[in-house]
């Protein structure tokens, strides 16, 4: 417009002085939106908040060059500067209520400028244009201000929820008494391993004679030495190691082989050494711990957490303070036990598992008294299978009630 009107020079140096703010403030922008995290302290975000609002001071000032370009708003072409001038106001302060300053310093030179070169003017209708102005700038500085506010508020509660999300998260993970991992959080460990070459090593670790301290001196003397048995437990760990409390008194260590430095059983006996070792709040009780100990190739959580739980049964029946690895003997009766499992259900419906009657004798008079039921299954793969085997397929797959309801109908059917 003040091209075509005869100042074509002095509007193209403004409208080159305008752009050259706007292309500083734009990359000063882009920089801080890649520099995010590097200063996130207060004095940091301050910086970079001076600077924005340095920035837009100039480009405030040079908007008001506009009443130099517009002879004090005295052109015929004065109103459609007004109106250009009113706009970018207003945008300034819809683009920039997240930070008052910046706006404020943007808007107020050129509108008080303004309303200064319509007051000197003299005539009526510019000073209701000069009331006018001065009310849109009280206007704009107001909403800037509410919009300030809103957008603290709407980050405030952003950060609040993202901070408590990742608590949740970080509970949701954590064991609460230890601050170890718990479950959830050992397979989220173990997953960020799901590419890693192994192998690696799985120590179920079970503490013997905790049940003890929780009846002899309490549940807080018991949580206390829990707390203190996960330290003992990271002291010997490895480095690299993961270390889970997963039950009352199960641990889980994991961490890649370490090949000829330390072997899993030279470990496992440092751990059961380091647990057993004496702990005065508990004299009258001794504590130990028996270790389950397997070794995969690829990272499974419950693969490896089932073979090491059998190696821990079978350590268990040695006595305390023991530890097993599993191993090709293991890994048989491991699937010598899933298979009867598996397959107990349908003997069940098919009365394959029938009652073999042993007569019960009064050694005075040789007379049969009665009869007592024993089970018998003969498998097809596994040959003939024992009570005991049976019973414990049975409570261990919830079928101990209908194993008995059927034994009790088939011997009752005899009879």
């Amino acid at each position: 417009v003040q091209a075509l009107s005869g100042g074509g020079f002095a509007a193209a140096i403004w409208f080159l002085v305008v752009n050259a703010i706007n292309a500083a403030r734009l990359g000063l922008a882009r920089y801080q939106l890649k520099e995010t995290g590097h200063q996130d302290d207060l004095t940091g975000i301050s910086q970079r908040l001076r600077r924005f609002g340095i920035l837009a001071l100039l480009a405030g000032f040079a908007w008001s060059f506009l009443a130099v370009l517009t002879a004090g708003y005295t052109t015929p072409q004065a109103p459609l500067h007004l109106i250009i001038l009113a706009g970018i106001s207003a945008g300034a302060v819809t683009y920039g209520s997240s930070y008052a300053a910046a706006a404020i310093n943007f808007i107020t030179p050129p509108l008080l400028i303004t309303a200064a070169c319509l007051l000197a003017t003299g005539n009526f209708e510019a000073y209701v244009l000069a009331f006018a102005v001065l009310l849109f700038l009280g206007g704009l500085v107001r909403a800037v201000f509410v919009g300030q506010a809103r957008f603290r508020e709407a980050s405030r509660l952003t950060h609040e929820a993202e901070r408590l999300a990742a608590e949740m998260e970080r509970n949701s993970r954590e064991d609460h008494l230890t601050a170890l991992l718990n479950r959830r959080g050992l397979e989220h460990a173990i997953s960020q391993l799901e590419n890693k070459d192994g192998p690696f090593v799985a120590m179920l670790i079970d503490l013997d004679g905790f049940k003890s301290v929780n009846d002899t001196y309490g549940h807080r003397t018991g949580d206390e030495l829990l707390v203190r048995i996960a330290r003992r437990i990271e002291q010997e760990a490895p480095a690299g190691s993961t270390l889970a409390r997963i039950g009352g008194d199960e641990f889980v260590l994991f961490f890649p082989s370490l090949g000829s430095s330390l072997s899993p059983s030279s470990l496992a006996s440092n751990i059961i050494a380091k647990i057993a070792s004496p702990y005065p709040e508990v004299a009258s009780v001794r504590i130990g711990a028996s270790i389950g100990i397997y070794l995969a190739e690829r990272p499974k959580l419950t693969e490896m957490l089932l073979r090491a739980d059998v190696a821990l049964y079978t350590a268990k029946r040695r006595g305390r303070n023991e530890f097993r690895l599993f191993d090709a003997e293991l890994d048989r009766e491991l699937q010598r036990r899933q298979s009867i499992e598996r397959d107990l259900h349908a003997a069940i419906e098919a009365r394959r598992l029938a009652p073999w009657f042993q007569p019960i004798v009064r050694l005075d008079t040789e007379a049969v008294i009665g009869f007592e039921a024993l089970l018998r299954w003969s498998h097809p793969i596994h040959g003939s299978i024992s009570p005991p085997e049976i019973m414990a397929a049975a409570r261990e797959t919830g079928m101990l009630q209908l194993l008995t309801q059927t034994v009790f109908s088939d011997c009752c059917a005899l009879i």
